[in-house]
């Protein structure tokens, strides 16, 4: 009987573990290193932003303000972009948002930000294809007229 109190009692104590408490921590963590990061935006660093927000969209996945983390990211990105790979990030993060929290404030947003750069990194890709094609019929053209 004494056995079986024992097991009783250790079971009760594993149920008040601290996850609701690392949980609450981490959410509190998260929002403040949105509200940095969202700081440093305005101040006109999207770097150190970027730097920030994918710390929080890497270690806090369960946190209320990731969705705002990831949608913040992606602005980010673009602010910063020098080509088609970081708007190609951006619209990744984008597309996670839409699926981790597809009931996010900022759901309608990122679909219309996700379509902007869906059809950027096209354009690019194929102005990538004939800028391609025009050097090899540039090249041709050189190597015929040479005697």
């Amino acid at each position: 009987m004494k056995r079986l109190a024992v097991l009783l009692a250790l079971m009760a104590l594993s149920a008040c573990s601290t996850a609701p408490w690392a949980r609450l921590t981490s959410s509190i963590e998260a929002d403040r290193l949105v509200r940095a990061a969202d700081a440093q935006l305005r101040a006109g660093n999207p770097h150190g932003t970027v730097r920030m927000l994918e710390d929080v969209a890497r270690r806090f996945p369960d946190a209320p303000a990731h969705d705002q983390a990831l949608y913040d990211l992606a602005r980010a990105l673009v602010l910063t972009a020098k080509g088609v790979p970081e708007y190609r990030q951006a619209a990744a993060h984008l597309d996670r948002l839409l699926r981790e929290h597809p009931t996010s404030p900022h759901a309608l947003d990122a679909r219309a930000w996700r379509a902007v750069l869906g059809a950027y990194v096209a354009r690019a890709a194929e102005l990538e294809r004939l800028l391609e094609r025009l050097k090899a019929i540039d090249f041709e053209f050189e190597r015929r007229r040479q005697p």
